[in-house]
């Protein structure tokens, strides 16, 4: 699993490109979206676990939460995923990823 941690982001773009040769794919144009996930378990236990209290897209503002983001092209196919803190909002998000040169797509 260490293993495939380190050469994650190199492994996803190699399978994007085969992808997108294999079924023609235009991706000229992504859509993103992020909805949260909330935990039935303890409290954070810092300020630097993935798990916040944040906005709850769940109705559940008493859990602890990760907000996750996924890009698709315009027939749906998913090509990109994240996750982040549960106290990202949306806005900052966006921002982020447009900060990061195309967030790796």
């Amino acid at each position: 699993m260490d293993f495939l941690h380190e050469v994650s982001e190199k492994l996803e773009d190699r399978v994007f490109d085969q992808l997108c040769h294999l079924f023609n794919m235009e991706v000229d144009l992504l859509y993103f979206d992020t909805t949260s996930s909330y935990y039935e378990i303890a409290e954070p236990e810092d300020e630097h676990d993935l798990r916040q209290f944040g906005y709850s897209k769940d109705k559940r503002p008493n859990r602890p939460q990760i907000v996750i983001g996924l890009a698709v092209t315009r027939e749906g196919i998913p090509i990109k995923s994240w996750t982040w803190s549960g106290n990202q909002d949306d806005m900052s998000l966006i921002e982020e990823l447009r900060m990061t040169s195309g967030a790796g797509i």
